[in-house]
Formats: C-alpha cells, structure tokens, sequence
C-alpha cells in the first residue's frame, strides 16, 4: 500500500515533467501525456526480486479456490476476470495497481482493456500455460487490491 502511495505521489509531483499538457480549443479539457519510461521506471523499482514456485493445480484445487474469487472463472485454460468501471481514468488507476501487485509477485497477468472495462487473465507459461498457484495468489492479490480501492461495479 505504501508503494502505491509514493507512484501516487511521484506521478503527481512530477506530472509537468512527465509530459506536455494542452488545452483544447474545442472544449477546454486539460490534457497529460505521460512518459512511459518514467511509468516503467517507478514499477521496475517495486519489484521485490522474488524467484516464484510454480506449482500445477488439479482441478478440484482449481474449483476450491474459485470459491473464494467472486466472478473469477476458467475460460480457455486461464482464470479470468472482467472488471467495469466508471470512466477510463478509473480503469488505467486500477490497472496502474494490478501492475504494482503483480510486479511484487513477480507473476503477470494478460490484461485487455475497452473504455471502461478490463479483463485479465493468468495462466503459467513456464508450466506449459496451465493454472498454477502463482495465479491463484495473483487472482486473489487484485481482489484484495479492487475490493480495498472501493470501485463501483458498472455495466459494461
């Protein structure tokens, strides 16, 4: 939570450095293009250089943890997810978290994003692209993280 804070905090601080803001003649909204490589640089320095133990889960460990992952399934051999939100800004805040998570994890998830909603999904690659508890811990990891940042559940 505390690494949240601070990327929260160094990216507002530094937004004037990050990149230009315009205002548009049309409807006088601000603009803010930021710098991927700062957005790399501030991950890259929470990853907490763990070795993951991957481990393949049977099915029933499968179904078992599921139990615990509301709206979390198995589609096309990998646990996935859809979260809806509000407005992008709200959706790239969430995803700017799922990265933090995952880079302390060190286990990443596929993630594809529309204007308000977002999927992810996790299967092990190394493993031969099965489900192993790496994912599930991923899985239950952005849980936790949507659940405590209090997101509105919308439709898609």
């Amino acid at each position: 939570m505390i690494n949240i804070l601070l990327l929260i905090i160094v990216t507002l601080s530094y937004t004037p450095v990050l990149g230009q803001t315009q205002e548009t003649a049309s409807n006088n909204t601000m603009v803010t293009s930021a710098n991927s490589s700062f957005i790399k640089d501030a991950l890259d320095s929470v990853h907490n250089e763990t070795i993951p133990r991957y481990v393949k889960l049977s099915e029933e460990e499968i179904n078992e943890a599921l139990k615990d992952l509301p709206g979390w399934t198995i589609l096309d051999g990998k646990v996935q997810k859809t979260f809806n939100f509000v407005d992008f800004p709200t959706l790239f805040e969430f995803m700017y978290k799922v990265a933090d998570v995952s880079q302390k994890l060190n286990h990443h998830p596929n993630m594809t994003s529309t204007w308000n909603s977002l999927t992810l999904d996790y299967d092990t690659w190394s493993l031969g692209h099965v489900i192993s508890n790496l994912d599930v811990k991923a899985a239950q990891n952005v849980e936790k993280t949507y659940q405590d940042g209090n997101y509105v559940e919308t439709e898609s």
